[in-house]
């Protein structure tokens, strides 16, 4: 068996697949520094591991099986290899989780406590800050109950607050989430209505694109902050601009956009009451340990003849 990894996996990391693939049958491991050298390599390849261009999968004829490097799947997907049955595609949901709730509830805190605004004032050399807000009490909204989802919800329990939440798949109410249902329009509206904090954590998919739009916004509380961390296009940005320049939500701490980098020209660098972050939530110093040993374990997996972890539904991009 062949297997292609396209990755930046450090030389000692590169051997430790190696030795792997020599343990487990005698395997065959090819490393591309990048997509042309990959297309080289593809003939006869059965597993890729990391980046998988079009080209790179067409090449691969024995392809059977792909370990994404991402936990979203919406800028990797594409219909060839959707179309393709025999090929099984995995992502890493849940790895970059931890430091999404992180980056999540950082957003929420700068807004509410005024730290923003603060920042600034610091530039200018003055001893002022903007409003604050107390969230101890106050009800949270999650839009989703995957990996960054749940890491959220962990992050609220200091705060003592109620948790409601949407999903399309999990029934049962983590701990410290008091009401889940499904993800329908008129749940998603209840919470958005009943929510002081909305969090989005749910993939990008063609159910999910702009999600959050103008009647969306129009139905949340004017005391309420939108964050989202996950995936660029959930929510309308232009309807968000009008939002926060009405005074319809309090703020939105985004951190990712529909276009990234973020335009220079984009109104979200004018919005009123917005921290943006440049798509950091899933960076940590941790990050490349955790992709290889989560390669690596995904590999044996493989290799044995078990189950791998964390396949996507292709067709649903999840």
């Amino acid at each position: 068996m062949k297997i292609l990894i396209q990755y930046p996996f450090s030389d000692e990391q590169h051997e430790q697949f190696c030795q792997l693939a020599r343990e487990n049958g005698d395997h065959q491991v090819l490393i591309a520094a990048d997509e042309a050298v990959a297309i080289t390599l593809a003939d006869g390849v059965e597993v890729i591991m990391g980046h998988f261009p079009p080209a790179v999968c067409a090449a691969a004829a024995d392809l059977r099986w792909i370990q994404s490097f991402s936990a979203g799947m919406d800028k990797f997907l594409f219909p060839e290899i959707i179309e393709r049955d025999e090929v099984a595609v995995s992502n890493v949901a849940g790895l970059y989780a931890p430091q999404g709730g992180e980056h999540a509830w950082a957003l929420l805190l700068a807004l509410a406590r005024g730290i923003d605004q603060a920042i600034r004032q610091n530039d200018q050399r003055k001893w002022a800050a903007g409003s604050t807000v107390e969230l101890t009490g106050l009800t949270l909204g999650v839009v989703g109950m995957g990996g960054f989802g749940l890491e959220m919800v962990k992050r609220a329990a200091g705060y003592d607050m109620q948790i409601i939440a949407v999903d399309p798949v999990r029934r049962d109410p983590p701990p410290g989430v008091s009401e889940l249902v499904d993800n329908s329009q008129e749940n998603l509206h209840s919470l958005l209505r009943r929510s002081d904090v909305v969090m989005i954590a749910c993939p990008k998919t063609k159910e999910t694109y702009h999600l959050i739009g103008s009647e969306e916004l129009a139905l949340m509380r004017k005391n309420a902050y939108l964050i989202n961390v996950t995936r660029g296009g959930i929510i309308d940005e232009e309807a968000l601009c009008q939002a926060l320049s009405e005074g319809q939500i309090a703020g939105a701490g985004i951190d990712v956009t529909e276009t990234e980098p973020l335009p220079a020209d984009s109104p979200l660098w004018d919005a009123r009451n917005i921290i943006l972050t440049p798509h950091r939530a899933g960076a940590s110093q941790h990050r490349p340990r955790k992709v290889f040993e989560f390669f690596l374990a995904q590999l044996e997996r493989y290799l044995k003849g078990e189950a791998v972890l964390n396949i996507v539904n292709k067709r649903k991009g999840y």
